[in-house]
């Protein structure tokens, strides 16, 4: 009996523990589920902002491709309208300066100065001409096209008026080598003669002197040549010989201006 009365608090006791597990475990299990409906619910927040946050950076992206577009657009329109001016300026320069030559032409302006604009003319041309981005990978680069007769003349008259006559003769000489019927041809001959009378060099400037006059008989540079001929042979005491060639412009160039001077030489000095 006092085993049994003994016993029932033991027995109260191990039920009382029973139950009190099994309430603890419906609450850790309620937990457990709360962590997982609030876990569930983080991440599809955190999906959500992510797909939000990828929706704008797309938009972004879109917006700045739509913007990157519009620039080059806009580039490609101002590097086209800029190419458009800068071949109407150049064209206007070349009209220009093609109206300042017939001009000065036509007012008697130096011969220098005429051919300083027909030089610059045939730069402005070859510039013209060149394209800007070259296809052709067979020319080197910095290839750029050679200087035309009045470029060549102009660096000879340089070349020429700084004294230095072996650089101006091979100026003049590439002249007449590559443009051997341009109109400038019979000043080039004239100018190595020039040369080689400068340098002291008679002989040769009195055979080149003779070399214009009849390869190029009807230019304005012949009748000065045989001018040339006859002072260099009056000065060295060949006065008989000098009157032939004075002679001879006057006859076959009476209105040039060697004309009026051989004349002066020919007629008799008038008495006191």
């Amino acid at each position: 009996m006092i085993r049994r009365v003994l016993l029932a608090p033991a027995v109260i006791l191990t039920a009382g523990a029973c139950f009190a597990t099994r309430n603890d475990m419906r609450v850790v299990q309620a937990d457990l589920q709360v962590i997982r409906q609030e876990a569930a619910t983080a991440r599809t927040i955190s999906e959500q902002r992510e797909v939000a946050n990828q929706a704008r950076t797309d938009s972004v992206l879109a917006s700045l491709a739509r913007t990157m577009a519009m620039v080059s657009d806009t580039v490609r329109t101002l590097q086209a309208t800029t190419m458009r001016l800068r071949g109407d300026v150049r064209e206007d320069l070349v009209s220009i300066r093609q109206q300042l030559i017939t001009v000065e032409q036509f007012v008697g302006a130096s011969s220098q100065r005429i051919q300083e604009l027909r030089a610059q003319l045939e730069a402005d041309a070859a510039d013209r001409s060149a394209p800007t981005v070259s296809s052709d990978t067979t020319k080197p680069p910095g290839s750029a096209a050679p200087p035309g007769p009045a470029q060549l003349y102009q660096m000879a008259e340089e070349q020429r008026r700084g004294g230095r006559w072996g650089s101006a003769r091979s100026a003049y000489g590439a002249l007449l080598q590559q443009h051997p019927t341009h109109d400038l041809a019979p000043d080039a001959l004239y100018g190595i003669a020039q040369a080689w009378e400068n340098e002291g060099n008679g002989v040769a400037a009195d055979s080149v002197y003779k070399l214009v006059v009849t390869r190029f008989p009807q230019s304005e540079r012949a009748p000065t040549a045989l001018y040339k001929r006859a002072t260099a042979l009056r000065v060295t005491g060949h006065a008989e010989e000098a009157k032939v060639i004075y002679r001879e412009i006057i006859a076959k160039y009476p209105r040039s201006e060697a004309a009026v001077l051989s004349e002066g030489f020919l007629s008799p000095p008038r008495k006191p």
